[in-house]
């Protein structure tokens, strides 16, 4: 956990605050003081204008650490994490090749509708015209939406200014300054910007890791950890906030079925009716041990898959399986043991869950009390997969991929995006 320092607190130091701040927590002489080896990340900053002038980023940007995918039309969107969005043109699945580089930092969730792409930039939320990918305009935005999207490193930063990169160095430290954050064993300079600096119509496809989603002419999006915030986008290009209400504790995913909604947290699944797109109704909850949860559903069952032995908790690692027919009493129907799973996608019987170095597992799932695993894909360390048309695309640890599952006896592999381009 972040903490920020104060005259009479020092994270897990709080109890050598006389020796650390001599003249801070009480008036004393001494001067004693204490060191300690850490690695100072500071921000590299950038005025927001001219961030938002220079989107178009170069054509040619090698990926380095893919994160969520979108999938619109002949396009593919992919996440550069924290950094910005490839776009790549998918029109022959065995040679895709990329046609544009948009330049967001702190990038994480994308959302296509018509000719309108959105994305995050840190808390805020852009609405992009990519009808020429090459050459795209900001069309509105709404500033601070990501209420509580920290930048990276935990460092807060003027809302004129964006963190485009980030300076790192290893140093002794010695505590007598208060204007910095602790993160696990790196410190943080912190730098407030004060003085110098250096398509077709319809939505699109998200992949089931997404916390930002669109529903014909609303977007929802996780704001902060239990709330969910809906923008109406019945006019693509400028964004309107409607409203924000409390959704769940520790909210992480977003998955829509039809007019439903179903949110994986880390304690849970939280399933709203959004008839009403606006006036969210809640449903029923489903429990699970402290784990990430992300959750996709065929309106009959929901597929849960648990993580464990990371930020969000404690070491389960499983795929849950529940009934959700009557939505207002969901009942767990049996658990399988995973070995690290993320994402997941549903094919009609065909059940494809991300399972870290076991690749994505294929599970005929028409009898979800005995689920059979009858193939897999040895992707290195998958994240999410998204399926149809029996093409399955893949994003994991060294690169894009795309398989031709037609035949389960011979999977094909169409191509691979290298992230060493």
């Amino acid at each position: 956990m972040i903490r920020k320092i104060t005259n009479c607190l020092l994270g897990l130091f709080a109890t050598t605050c006389m020796i650390v701040f001599p003249t801070g927590c009480i008036k004393d002489k001494t001067t004693s003081t204490h060191t300690v080896r850490y690695t100072i990340m500071t921000p590299v900053l950038k005025p927001k204008a001219d961030v938002l002038a220079a989107i178009n980023g170069n054509a040619s940007e090698a990926v380095q650490q893919a994160g969520k995918i979108y999938i619109k039309g002949r396009y593919i969107y992919l996440n550069e994490v924290d950094k910005g969005i490839h776009i790549i043109d998918n029109s022959n699945p065995s040679k895709p090749f990329q046609v544009a580089f948009l330049n967001i930092p702190g990038n994480r969730d994308i959302g296509v509708k018509d000719n309108i792409l959105y994305a995050d930039m840190y808390t805020d939320l852009l609405a992009i015209d990519i009808s020429n990918p090459r050459k795209v305009t900001i069309t509105s935005r709404i500033d601070n939406f990501f209420i509580r999207r920290n930048y990276m490193y935990g460092s807060v930063v003027d809302n004129n200014y964006v963190a485009v990169d980030w300076i790192k160095k290893d140093t002794v430290i010695t505590y007598t300054d208060r204007n910095y954050l602790w993160e696990g064993d790196m410190m943080y300079a912190l730098n407030t910007a004060t003085g110098s600096v250096s398509t077709s119509g319809g939505n699109g496809v998200a992949g089931s890791m997404a916390s930002m989603v669109l529903m014909n002419d609303h977007l929802y999006a996780i704001r902060e950890p239990h709330s969910v915030g809906i923008v109406d986008i019945s006019t693509s290009a400028s964004p309107q906030l409607d409203t924000t209400f409390y959704a769940g504790f520790d909210l992480e995913t977003i998955y829509p079925f039809e007019d439903k909604l179903f949110l994986g947290s880390s304690v849970g699944m939280f399933m709203y009716d959004v008839s009403d797109p606006i006036s969210p109704v809640q449903l029923g909850t489903f429990s699970h041990g402290r784990a990430c949860d992300p959750v996709v559903t065929d309106g009959q069952y929901a597929y849960v898959t648990l993580r464990g032995g990371s930020a969000c908790g404690e070491a389960s690692n499983e795929l849950n399986i529940v009934d959700v027919k009557d939505l207002m009493h969901p009942v767990l129907v049996k658990t399988y043991p995973l070995t690290g799973p993320t994402g997941l996608s549903k094919d009609g019987n065909l059940l494809f869950v991300c399972d870290d170095k076991s690749g994505v597992r294929i599970y005929n799932a028409s009898n979800p009390d005995a689920l059979k695993q009858i193939a897999a894909i040895n992707s290195k360390e998958p994240y999410d997969v998204i399926t149809g048309n029996k093409k399955a695309l893949i994003v994991g640890k060294n690169g894009l991929y795309q398989y031709d599952y037609s035949n389960l006896n011979k999977i094909r592999l169409l191509s691979f995006y290298s992230l060493k381009q």
